[in-house]
């Protein structure tokens, strides 16, 4: 996985052009002891930092290096490890990349102060790596998304998918690769140059805001957050119709399950999953049993057993809603 990081001299990070394909690697150790590790490491390379902000003389140079280069082994060896296959790409993007040579022997002053930089800007990188991992379905959350689903959504459900991992990058303000977007959520390419059309076609709705390169960038405007808000609030499911009736309830069911017998849906993974949501119909709320009722369609239609559309329609016999996929 190529998730490059360029350093300006500057210090602002941007995301470049991944060269490798990320769906390729799945995180393989929980996503919650990953993040845990990595805030660790941000902490410890902040306190070093810290540390070594006021050295001066040769000595503490040479100690800081020595600190930074441990830092850095430990924090590449556990990413590397963290992912199969093992991400061996990681140490090239992590290390950072200096622009401060101009040619001139430096003082030790100011050799300290572009080796902090430097660490700083291995911390900014990492806490970075992080949030795109997050974002990335495929590599941190394979088994809670249908990638074959994912592979053939068509061009509206693609840019949808951008925007929504826009929205959930929005407070960081920086410019994110469509790219990396795309194939960290499943999302297989098919040419040169899409992700600049997606981006394009985003832009010109007036939804994001792009840096075009080699790559396109892009950062979610105003009008792109508000569109997300407000596709999410219409996903937001409404319990309130389901009966309050422990009886009513029972009998839905079993009229439902003889309406899905009659259609030739017969399996019985599915007497089962209803056969356990009735016997735990006195022990939850409208809201519980509803969700709990999304949770088994779900988990049916993933199991083939029926249909999206059958789902939708059995769901909105007990909610009045439709069940979004």
């Amino acid at each position: 996985m190529k998730s490059s990081i360029e350093i300006l001299t500057v210090c602002i990070f941007i995301p470049l052009p991944l060269q490798t394909k990320i769906v390729c690697m799945i995180i393989k150790v929980k996503w919650e002891d990953f993040k845990e590790e990595i805030d660790g490491f941000v902490s410890t390379g902040n306190a070093i930092v810290d540390k070594y902000r006021s050295s001066k003389t040769e000595d503490e140079f040479n100690n800081f290096k020595e600190e930074k280069q441990s830092w850095e082994n430990t924090v590449v060896s556990y990413v590397r490890a963290s992912f199969e296959p093992e991400n061996r790409n990681f140490a090239n993007e992590f290390k950072a990349q200096r622009g401060y040579n101009t040619g001139f022997k430096l003082g030790t002053d100011q050799k300290i102060k572009n080796e902090i930089q430097a660490l700083k800007d291995e911390i900014n990188g990492l806490d970075y790596y992080l949030k795109m991992l997050f974002i990335s379905d495929a590599i941190v959350r394979p088994d809670e998304i249908d990638l074959n689903e994912r592979q053939n959504l068509d061009t509206e459900g693609i840019l949808e998918l951008i925007l929504s991992k826009l929205y959930d990058l929005y407070k960081d303000g920086k410019y994110h690769s469509i790219n990396w977007i795309l194939e960290g959520n499943g999302i297989k390419l098919n040419g040169r140059g899409e992700d600049w059309d997606y981006g394009r076609m985003l832009e010109n709705r007036g939804f994001i805001e792009c840096m075009n390169g080699r790559n396109v960038n892009a950062k979610l405007k105003l009008e792109g957050k508000y569109a997300i808000e407000q596709s999410r609030k219409a996903q937001t499911t409404d319990y309130s119709k389901i009966s309050n009736s422990d009886e009513e309830l029972k009998e839905l069911i079993k009229q439902v399950l003889s309406k899905i017998e009659g259609l030739g849906f017969g399996q019985q993974i599915i007497f089962d999953e209803f056969d356990e949501l009735r016997d735990d119909i006195p022990h939850l709320s409208k809201k519980s049993f509803g969700q709990l009722l999304k949770s088994k369609l779900g988990d049916l239609v993933t199991a083939k057993a029926f249909d999206k559309a059958l789902a939708s329609e059995i769901f909105k016999e007990f909610t009045s809603q439709v069940l979004p996929f």
